[in-house]
């Protein structure tokens, strides 16, 4: 399991309407709200949760393949957010 914690920087709304729109690109399934829920890439084997923490979020990987470094998990999640 990865976790990553992201100071909120952006506006929680638009950084959501953000996640959603490039999930839809890339096919990866967005399920919940603002505050928290899952996401799942069946054809890239990662599934994970998120929510906000104050003026953190929370991001956390609870599968991926094995052969995925957790640097650059860590190093693309980051990225988005910043």
């Amino acid at each position: 399991m990865i976790s990553i914690r992201v100071p909120q920087n952006q506006d929680r709304v638009a950084l959501f309407e953000k996640a959603k729109a490039l999930a839809a690109r890339n096919g990866v399934k967005l399920t919940g709200c603002v505050a928290s829920g899952e996401f799942s890439a069946p054809q890239h084997g990662v599934t994970g949760t998120y929510k906000t923490q104050g003026d953190f979020l929370e991001v956390t990987l609870t599968k991926k393949p094995w052969y995925i470094p957790e640097t650059l998990v860590k190093k693309q999640l980051s990225s988005f957010f910043s």
